[in-house]
């Protein structure tokens, strides 16, 4: 095995003029900065040259692709099933219905309904990291929130200051303080909310002098620091006393996180108080441990605020207790009882006292725990609850009702924590990876923090979405890759911490441990936190695992191979124990000088990037044998600590590659990202305008079109079309959150983003994106090859009585259709859009849109014989929520070919469009023939019902009005008043036969023997479309016999009305004519 080193080696918004002006002048200075990718996918008003091959460094290109970005839609799919880190909660002091829950990396949500339902309040910020939130107790609709997670473990997001609402969270404002990056806690004043006080943890990954309390008095204006211990040290915790807002009690901790250490407690390290708002503050120590201190939580009692706790981490760490405020302390639990309740102390360090009772004692850590005797003993609560809790709220005016925020989200309890119920109304899942297999249709699987590995649909047919009972677990721990056989969909390979690598079959459950072992005579392998998987490309049995060698397996992990030498620096000085100096904390959150990234070519077999989490890029073009490092050609990067956190081989060019790193763990947050076309000899950087606040986690190049590139930073997801030199913030319904992983599903075309806080998103059929270079922008208009369309029925798993909590989207029913219309035209452009069957018969038109750029509209495979407005009225005439609507549809077409005809300013272009048939569905050609004539011929029913029941309303509207102004006339008028008799009486039979039930009616209060039959004979001819549609196949017999009697039924109506309209009305309107009364019309 030969080494060699080195080589030669937000959306922008324009208005209409802007737009059109834009429009206009691409024609003059588009650079041909794409590589093109004609082809049968589009049409266009007329051929265009092929596009030439440039080179990722031309300029770039003037039109607005915001205006394609934007137009598809992102849909998150979950999970659900388990929640995220919620890290801290706020409640209105008289209202407990609304909650505000800080889920660390998936922002602020706020409930409404005691914790029912969820919706996000924090998504259009720069970051929804949420470390703090609290809400003004007099002013209940003024919210704070600071960003920014501060539990410190590895995973957390830095975040950008402070934020206000005061409208309860609907809009916000930034209030300063950026450079703080981590906030641990706020506390308002409770007479007067312009009073604020912020706990500053400040950097994780560096010093800073942007740390300690700040305080402003004019309501986040103006900012001062009132306390301020040195560069290292921050504030974990800080509490009012809530009898004072005078007394401050503050929590200051020093630590520090490195790419490969921890470290909890130091010199700064102590416990605070003020007595004068926070202008002076004097040290705690009296009965509190000597020494190093680290992390310390802060507890009073609102029943009695003499008492506070404190939870300390030390050698002789523990609970404390106080009932002089602070003044002396003393143990509450023995030091066995601390290790216990708070074993992580860096990690939680938390406490809730009772605001009820100064003797309940809440701490929370690996499990809940509460105290009812002052801190002397615990017991366990929340046993059925998800571990890792990180705070408890308890309700002020029901001490039973208390809230849990731990690592798989809320658990609700309303008995104190004895029983409760975990929220699964959101999808707040923090993905590592995610990975996707070949069935139709496809399901997706993720790796999530403290939650293992799931599996779950990307569409369902439930008519609610993705439900919860849809996805399913294949393996626990922390979830990190997932690899799917891509010919046997049940095969998967998954790992969690430290290695952990296991071969999992989801048609038995079994799984099987694979992780490569030394022997013991060698030193053992080293394996990254989320250590990567990669199944080749070109052999689905090989598999390659990255620990600190390269491994390759060619019998699914049953045996392994070290095709590598250690691709690590094998620095001894980043292998040590970590959490120190006080508590030792090896979880492999810190395992280092490992391979964090393995890519080999989908070009050539043999071909294998490889990074590291130690800052070094190697290749191999031979499998193994050689390995060359290329590190030192990537110009522009720090010395060391360089993260490489995704490489992605190149589907176009053998030695091309592409680089993201990181290096946020030493307090840098800009990204780095590079590309290489000559195996790792030279690099050039494709930051191009990403913003500097925003490290990289993934990097993926399109599988058709080299220039567009999707990378996912820590705050959100950006597309570039134009070879990374252009950048554009992907915000369509997509929040700032972190994007850890990034996949296109090569049949589908669909883009799947893995979010470390919102589940999976997925924007379907990206290749309208893949087809707009620069040239094709050019033309006026372009009508894209659709995606074949399923006919299918929805179907319905869950009862309707309930909140079913979350539900992932599923895509529009139906063919999507996308098309580009030049922003010079869009506006004023004439659009059809019509299907046309092979017969050349049109089936059905669409409503087309008219936006600049890209846009997609949907066809619901129904043919159109009715226009949307009468489709209005029937709805408003039969509907009234007896589901009588269904005439307003035309009959599902039938599967085959069709052509989807887009007209423009009357120029066509035409694609074809295959509708699928469902095969569980097994209906014959015949079968669905006759479904789409009985449903024509009920449809003619239903509207001929409708047009009679229209004419006996206006016929005996029309004779009341009528006999009103007879009321007063001549006894001579009586052959009048004869007339208007009969005609009145043979109306008023139709109308007694044939009526709709009134609407005050419910279907419970009908005649007896009008509810055996379901409704009136209107409305059962009414429903007869509906009664069809429900079915794909052929109507019953028993519906056939149905119609005919029906269609008797009111054929025998229609002609006793056609007298009364051609024979009676003439009559009665001559005689009106005789006395000079108007007529009836």
């Amino acid at each position: 095995m030969i080494l060699r080193e080195g080589g030669i080696m937000r959306r922008k918004s324009y208005g209409f003029m802007g737009r059109l002006f834009l429009g206009l002048f691409c024609f003059l200075f588009i650079s041909l900065i794409f590589v093109g990718q004609s082809g049968p996918l589009f049409s266009a008003q007329k051929p265009t040259a092929p596009v030439p091959k440039s080179s990722p460094q031309t300029k770039p290109s003037p039109f607005d692709y915001s205006l394609i970005l934007n137009q598809l839609r992102a849909r998150n799919i979950g999970p659900a099933n388990m929640g995220g880190r919620v890290v801290e909660l706020a409640v209105p002091e008289n209202n407990p219905s609304v909650i505000y829950a800080a889920v660390g990396p998936s922002g602020l949500w706020k409930s409404a309904d005691a914790g029912i339902t969820w919706l996000p309040s924090f998504d259009r910020e720069t970051t929804v990291a949420v470390g703090a939130v609290a809400v003004s107790s007099s002013h209940p609709d003024i919210v704070w929130v600071g960003t920014g997670e501060a539990t410190a473990r590895n995973s957390v997001a830095p975040g950008d200051g402070v934020y206000k609402s005061e409208d309860g969270g609907r809009s916000w404002q930034k209030m300063g303080l950026e450079s703080t990056r981590f906030i641990s806690r706020i506390v308002i004043d409770p007479a007067n909310p312009d009073i604020v006080y912020v706990a500053a943890q400040g950097h994780l990954w560096g010093p800073n002098e942007e740390r300690g309390v700040y305080k402003t008095t004019d309501g986040g204006k103006n900012w001062r620091k009132v306390l301020y211990i040195n560069p290292d040290t921050g504030i974990a915790d800080l509490a009012m006393d809530p009898s004072n807002s005078k007394v401050l009690y503050a929590a200051a901790w020093d630590h520090r996180r490195l790419p490969y250490y921890f470290r909890s407690g130091g010199e700064g390290s102590g416990l605070y108080k003020s007595t004068d708002a926070g202008e002076t503050w004097k040290k705690l120590t009296n009965g509190l441990p000597s020494g190093v201190l680290g992390r310390i939580g802060i507890g009073i009692a609102r029943s009695n605020p003499n008492v506070v706790y404190a939870l300390i981490e030390a050698k002789e760490g523990g609970l404390f207790k106080s009932e002089d405020k602070g003044e002396t302390w003393v143990r509450a639990a023995d030091k066995r009882t601390y290790d216990r309740i708070n074993f992580r102390p860096f990690y939680y360090s938390r406490l809730t006292v009772d605001p009820n009772n100064e003797l309940v004692v809440y701490v929370y850590s690996g499990s809940c725990y509460v105290s009812r005797d002052g801190g002397r003993t615990f017991e366990t609560i929340f046993r059925g609850a998800h571990p890792d809790h990180h705070v408890v709220w308890v309700d002020p005016h029901n001490s039973q009702h208390v809230i849990s925020g731990n690592d798989g989200g809320l658990d609700i309890s309303w008995d104190g924590g004895v029983h409760s119920h975990a929220v699964q109304a959101a999808s707040w899942a923090e993905v590592y990876n995610v990975a996707y297999d070949r069935r139709d249709p496809y399901y997706v699987y993720v790796g999530l923090q403290d939650n293992g590995n799931w599996g779950g649909p990307s569409q369902s047919r439930d008519r609610a979405g993705i439900l919860l009972h849809m996805w399913y677990p294949c393996g626990g721990g922390d979830g990190f890759y997932t690899q799917v056989d891509p010919e046997e969909w049940y095969v998967l390979y998954r790992n969690l911490q430290m290695g952990g690598i296991e071969r999992y079959n989801l048609r038995t459950g079994e799984s099987i441990r694979i992780r490569p072992e030394a022997k013991l005579s060698e030193e053992p392998y080293r394996f990254n936190w989320n250590s990567p998987i990669f199944l080749s490309p070109h052999n689905r049995h090989v598999l390659y695992f990255g620990g600190n060698f390269l491994f390759k397996s060619i019998d699914r992990g049953n045996s392994w191979v070290k095709v590598s030498p250690d691709l690590t620096t094998n620095d001894p000085q980043k292998q040590q124990d970590s959490g120190g100096p006080i508590t030792v904390d090896n979880t492999g959150a810190e395992n280092h000088c490992t391979i964090l990234t393995i890519a080999e070519s989908p070009l050539k077999e043999g071909i294998i990037w490889v990074g590291t989490d130690d800052g070094l890029v190697w290749v191999t073009r031979d499998g193994g044998k050689n390995w060359e490092n290329v590190t030192k050609n990537i110009k522009g990067l720090g010395p060391d600590n360089n993260w490489v956190t995704r490489i992605e081989a190149s589907h176009f060019q053998e030695g091309g590659a592409y680089v993201t790193i990181s290096r946020h763990q030493v307090d840098d947050f800009k990204p780095y990202i590079f590309k290489t076309e000559d195996f790792g000899k030279t690099w050039v950087s494709l930051k191009g305008n990403l913003p500097d606040f925003g490290y990289l986690h993934v990097v993926r190049e399109d599988l058709e079109n080299r220039n567009l590139l999707f990378v996912g930073s820590e705050f959100g997801f950006f597309v570039s079309f134009d070879g990374g030199q252009n950048w554009l913030p992907y915000r369509r319904d997509f929040p700032t959150v972190a994007v850890r992983d990034i996949q296109i599903h090569p049949q589908e075309r669909d883009l799947i983003i893995g979010t470390h806080g919102r589940g999976v998103w997925i924007i379907d059929d990206i290749r309208p994106w893949e087809k707009l270079t620069p040239e094709r922008v050019k033309e006026n208009y372009l009508l894209f090859d659709p995606k074949p369309a399923l006919l299918f029925s929805y179907t319905r798993t869950t009862d309707m009585y309930s909140d079913p909590g979350f539900a992932g989207q599923n895509p529009p029913y139906g063919a999507a259709i996308n098309y580009y219309l030049n922003p010079a035209l869009a506006s004023q452009a004439k659009l059809r859009i019509r299907i046309v069957n092979k017969e050349g018969t049109e089936i059905a038109a669409l409503n087309p849109t008219r936006e600049p750029g890209l846009n997609r509209v949907y066809w619901n495979l129904r043919e159109g014989d009715i226009s949307a407005t009468s489709s209005q009225e029937v709805a408003a005439e039969f509907g009234r929520g007896r589901g009588f609507g269904a005439m307003a549809m035309g009959p599902y077409t039938l599967p085959g070919e069709y052509t989807v005809v887009l007209e423009v300013n009357g120029e066509k272009t035409e694609k074809t469009l295959l509708v699928k048939e469902d095969v569980l569905q097994g209906f014959s050609l015949e079968e669905r023939k006759l479904h789409q004539r009985y449903f024509r011929e009920a449809t003619e029913l239903a509207r001929r019902g409708n047009n009679l029941l229209s004419a006996i309303d206006k016929w005996s509207h029309q004779i009341s009005e009528l006999e009103n102004k007879l009321g007063s006339a001549k006894e001579s008028d009586q052959a009048l008043r004869d007339k208007v008799k009969i005609v009145k009486e043979k109306i008023e039979g139709l109308k007694r036969v044939y009526y709709r039930s009134p609407e005050e009616q419910s279907r419970y209060r009908m005649p007896l023997k009008v509810a055996y039959r379901g409704g009136t004979t209107a409305e059962l001819i009414a429903g007869l479309p509906g009664r069809i549609a429900s079915y794909m196949g052929a109507p019953t017999q028993t519906t056939v016999e149905m119609m005919e009697d029906l269609r008797n039924f009111l054929e025998t109506l229609e002609k006793k009305m056609k007298e009364v309209e051609e024979k009676d009305i003439p009559e009665l309107n001559r005689l009106l004519a005789a006395k000079n009364f108007p007529y009836l019309k």
